[in-house]
């Protein structure tokens, strides 16, 4: 198994708290990375806000308790742009890749754009940092909660 690339690229958490009526009283985070996260990570990534099936947002936070059943410790969603439309979502490890990294060290960036992930895809990561499953996913197609859940389950099943 090989190390996550781009494990330790510098993101923004999004506060789950934030809003727009808390703007001036609720701080949106910064600088972390998906080596600051411990134990078996599953990373979730998505285009961003106005992006195709930001569903899977809400899909995450609706089943929660399923991917802790599934045996993931940390479940991060990774978004490459819009970070106040997605603060707030009631997500609690939602990152910005602002600098595109992350995106770039594991090809989900298209070459020529910026903030923007054009490609998608669920990564699980076990408590080492070693990659050990990546499923990628069609750019117009949404993924199930099903279908994210499956992946944790086939990562992190004994």
């Amino acid at each position: 198994m090989a190390t996550l690339p781009g494990i330790g690229a510098k993101m923004i958490k999004l506060n789950p708290n934030w809003s727009v009526e808390k703007a001036g009283s609720v701080p949106l985070e910064a600088a972390l990375s998906i080596n600051d996260f411990k134990g078996k990570r599953l990373i979730i990534t998505l285009p961003g806000a106005g992006g195709f099936c930001n569903k899977e947002l809400d899909l995450v936070r609706e089943h929660a308790d399923k991917f802790k059943t599934a045996g993931v410790d940390e479940v991060i969603v990774v978004v490459g742009t819009d970070i106040l439309t997605n603060a707030g979502r009631g997500l609690p490890n939602l990152l910005q890749d602002i600098d595109l990294e992350f995106a770039k060290a594991n090809k989900l960036h298209l070459d020529g754009l910026k903030s923007r992930y054009l490609n998608r895809a669920v990564i699980a990561v076990d408590a080492n940092g070693n990659q050990v499953l990546r499923e990628d996913a069609p750019l117009l197609g949404c993924r199930t909660a099903d279908a994210l859940v499956g992946a944790a389950q086939k990562a992190f099943s004994n």
